[in-house]
């Protein structure tokens, strides 16, 4: 995979020349931008942070080591300045060769950043033609993102690049700068961007999601778990899959599904001048572990584990949308874009304050889980005589 990685660098250098794009500039004139990060000093300074590719050294890598083998395949940069492009040339009086955002991957905001808000320093990411709008963009949870943009990646040459990976790996739907935009100025949705932190070994974790709030500078309102992250990614589309345990009671014992073909239905409807949600959950799952005495070929048996799962998951759900309702106040989950599609003359109105309104909607949820295969066994192995 390091392999792979290095040579589709190898590549875009090689397709850059042979395109010509790069302004009459050649690609050794070029410092060539893989990540940014955003943050905000203790001392109240806007900081931005750059992470380098160093193409010499990957070709080293490429050629079986040489001279790069012993070298970091990237270096951070990092300055302070009033907005986006003031500290981004403050950077560029370090550096010989002129920054290209072309190729940058991942852009990382820091949690003091997050606090503060962003909402006055993206103009630059849109206006700037350079500027990638494929870049994924996560929030650095109790951390500065240049502290988690400096560190050593395990399998790529690049943190920014194994971050492009790990929301595949997770089995969630990339979240590029673009959609980010696209919920910051959408009517009735509020951004969810995913969040990462750092663990004491300098590795970073997913720890779920953080949640801004575009009607206060896109500053952060909160996290969401992990848990919470795939519940909410579910009802917005964007969660392909993931791992569900639950406590089957009449079992007396946990089991574990492996869920797969997701799907939501929302709908809105309009009662006595009230807006109700309907929201149902469906999906599939494979039994990957069973540690409860139900055996999942039987049908009764399976009833029960997906009575159990559906009652469980419900639960789980409602009292992740009431969390959002009640402390943050924040549409995450797009309600407000369903009633403005359902109803466009109620929600000119409604839109005035639909904060306040989402908070105090009549949200229902339904859960419909099928355990399309038992396993390569029956009942638990422990639980037989």
């Amino acid at each position: 995979m390091k392999r792979a990685g290095k040579l589709g660098f190898v590549l875009l250098l090689m397709i850059a020349i042979l395109t010509g794009c790069w302004d009459q500039r050649e690609p050794n004139q070029l410092a060539f931008i893989n990540g940014a990060a955003m943050d905000l000093t203790k001392d109240g300074k806007f900081e931005i942070s750059s992470l380098l590719a160093i193409p010499a050294v990957i070709g080293g890598g490429l050629n079986g080591g040489g001279d790069g083998g012993n070298k970091k395949s990237f270096h951070v940069v990092s300055a302070t300045g009033k907005d986006f492009m003031d500290a981004g040339q403050n950077l560029q009086t370090q550096l010989s060769r002129q920054l290209f955002y072309g190729h940058r991957q991942t852009i990382l905001v820091g949690q003091r950043m997050a606090e503060y808000g962003i909402a006055s320093f993206i103009d630059m990411v849109i206006r700037n033609p350079q500027s990638e709008m494929r870049s994924t963009i996560y929030v650095v949870k109790d951390g500065d993102a240049k502290d988690l943009l400096s560190m050593e990646p395990i399998f790529d040459p690049y943190t920014s690049t194994e971050l492009v990976s790990q929301q595949d790996t997770l089995q969630i739907n990339p979240y590029y700068y673009r959609n980010f935009l696209s919920e910051s100025l959408s009517q009735g949705t509020y951004p969810l961007l995913p969040a990462v932190s750092m663990t004491p070994l300098k590795k970073y974790v997913y720890t779920g999601s953080a949640i801004l709030n575009k009607d206060n500078g896109l500053k952060l309102a909160g996290f969401l778990n992990t848990r919470e992250s795939f519940y909410a990614n579910w009802i917005t589309g964007k969660q392909k899959g993931f791992i569900i345990t639950s406590y089957i009671t009449q079992g007396n014992g946990n089991i574990s599904l492996n869920m797969q073909k997701l799907d939501r239905r929302i709908r809105v409807n309009l009662v006595n001048d009230q807006i109700q949600i309907e929201v149902r959950l469906v999906g599939k799952g494979s039994i990957v572990e069973n540690n409860a005495t139900l055996d999942p070929t039987a049908r009764k048996d399976l009833q029960i584990i997906q009575d159990e799962f559906n009652l469980t998951t419900q639960n789980s759900v409602q009292q992740l949308i009431d969390k959002v309702q009640k402390e943050y106040k924040t549409d995450i989950f797009g309600f407000g874009e369903v009633v403005h599609r359902k109803y466009p003359k109620q929600w000119k109105n409604l839109e005035k304050d639909w904060s306040h309104t989402f908070s105090q909607l009549q949200v229902s949820v339904k859960v419909d889980i099928h355990c399309k295969e038992p396993g390569q066994t029956t009942s638990s192995i422990m639980s037989r005589p």
